[in-house]
């Protein structure tokens, strides 16, 4: 047991050491507390270190041995540390709680940290299960290792029976470069700790985009609610404690759209925000579709818009300058992201794939998506609503929270959360686009639904954290002053 733990620690260690040093390029980063920070960090560790590996690999032919893994990360430490001399006199922003707010905030990290430490005992003392995670990541992990390639012939030569093989494989790359660095055998699965490490990620980062915009009573409740939630954490095809990549996608996608909607409008934030966006394009499929919804989140307070009277003034054109730069900064390394993935994909010929490209040309989305809906609609109403083990009703509370306070969506306070509902919205209408077409819609919605609103967590809990807020203020009138003098660090 204590290999297995050591193992999964130095697994963890070899991304969050790298990311949490990159912070210090960002501004918006470097304004986030170090108790949060961590949760971007690992993130931004994930997808530089396992990025740079793919790229390299796939362009520069480059081994995925423990030379180019280390030597990799080590680059991006040291230029993460140089960074964070220069700009050591930078403070990161804190706003001391009340001492009955302390000890709420403290409840709520000591539940996310107690169910974070148990997946992390899952992650090294038992086996990989769920069938996505053994059948195809890590069986694509496993052919990348024996030949050090991102481009194995077992992918590249179209006679090997492999469910598809044009996946991207950012997450079994991060596999490989842990097992790599662990030397470990053919049957340990040393990485898992990688997999679990994304719970308290997404923990941290729904906690700081709530603690700012909402206050740290709604933040601590969303957080622990969360943490709570079966299929989220502990869900064996999906949850953060499988090897499924719809959690890490969520995750990247998530903290993306909370980076694109912060207030500051620097282009470096903008360059980390593409860098989870390239992340969430190598991750899955659909994940290049999540980031451009991402995008139009981004840029949807940007969009000229009829006001009222008693609204604030337009947005000043220096303002509208810096946050499109943000946006573009973040685009080009989205597409970059792209280009690598349109290159890798190119070399690997198709076969035993839904084809979902195909389907889209032969099929039509319209009028299939309405023609389709009565006979879908029960199947994921009873999905979303109805599996208590898997949600403990948490949609109900979540649907009577967001009517309750609706009014986060009417005036200045809809600048914020309309776009969050679009990025929550997101992975769904992916989802529905899919069951338009298939063949098989509802055997589809049973095994894939759920996962989609995974992947919409993040902009999903700091929805509910806003209206949850606009709640709170307005039965407890006496709450707004402490939620605005000890939380809410940014308006919309």
């Amino acid at each position: 047991m204590g290999r297995e733990l050591i193992a999964c620690l130095a697994g963890v260690a070899l991304f969050a050491v790298p990311g949490l040093a990159l912070t210090s390029f960002f501004p918006a980063l470097r304004s986030v507390p170090w108790t949060r920070r961590p949760g971007y960090g690992y993130l931004l560790g994930v997808a530089a270190v396992a990025g740079s590996l793919y790229a390299m690999s796939a362009v520069l032919d480059v081994p995925l041995r423990r030379p180019a893994i280390l030597g990799t990360a080590a680059a991006l430490t040291i230029a993460g540390l140089v960074k964070m001399w220069l700009t050591r006199t930078d403070r990161a922003e804190h706003r001391p709680l009340p001492r009955r707010a302390r000890a709420i905030v403290l409840a709520a990290a000591l539940a996310g940290a107690g169910v974070s430490a148990g997946l992390l005992a899952d992650a090294v003392s038992e086996p990989l299960l769920g069938w996505d995670g053994r059948m195809q990541w890590a069986a694509q992990a496993r052919y990348i290792r024996f030949e050090g390639s991102v481009l194995p012939i077992a992918m590249t030569r179209g006679q090997w029976f492999i469910n598809h093989p044009r996946y991207p494989v950012l997450l079994p790359v991060a596999q490989v470069a842990v097992l790599e660095v662990t030397g470990a055998g053919e049957d340990d699965v040393f990485f898992r700790g990688v997999y679990a490490a994304f719970l308290p990620a997404l923990l941290l980062v729904v906690y700081d985009g709530a603690r700012r915009w909402a206050g740290w009573l709604p933040a601590a409740v969303t957080a622990t609610a969360a943490a709570g939630l079966h299929f989220l954490t502990f869900y064996m095809d999906g949850g953060a404690i499988s090897g499924y990549s719809d959690f890490p996608l969520a995750c990247f996608y998530g903290a993306a759209v909370v980076l694109l909607l912060r207030s500051q409008v620097t282009a470096a934030d903008g360059v980390a925000a593409g860098l989870l966006l390239g992340a969430a394009c190598l991750t899955k499929n659909e994940g290049t579709i999540l980031a451009g919804f991402a995008l139009l989140a981004g840029a949807l307070p940007l969009l000229p818009r009829f006001r009222r009277r008693r609204e604030a003034p337009p947005v000043p054109r220096r303002r509208l300058l810096l946050k499109g730069s943000r946006l573009a900064a973040a685009a080009a390394l989205l597409l970059t992201a792209l280009a690598l993935f349109v290159h890798w994909r190119t070399i690997i010929p198709n076969r035993h794939d839904e084809g979902y490209s195909e389907l889209v040309r032969e099929e039509s989305l319209w009028p299939d998506a309405v023609v389709r809906l009565p006979d879908l609609a029960g199947e994921v109403l009873f999905r979303t609503f109805l599996t208590w083990e898997h949600w403990t009703g948490f949609w109900w509370v979540y649907v009577v929270v967001l009517v309750a306070g609706w009014r986060v969506f009417a005036g200045r306070r809809g600048a914020l959360s309309r776009p969050l509902a679009l990025a929550a919205l997101g992975p769904l209408a992916v989802a529905w686009g899919a069951y338009s077409v298939h063949w098989q819609p509802v055997e589809l919605i049973k095994v894939t639904w759920e996962r989609f609103l995974v992947q919409a967590s993040i902009p999903a809990l700091l929805l509910f954290a806003l209206a949850l807020g606009a709640v709170l203020k307005r039965a407890l009138p006496g709450l707004a002053g402490r939620l605005a003098r000890s939380g809410h660090s940014e308006k919309p």
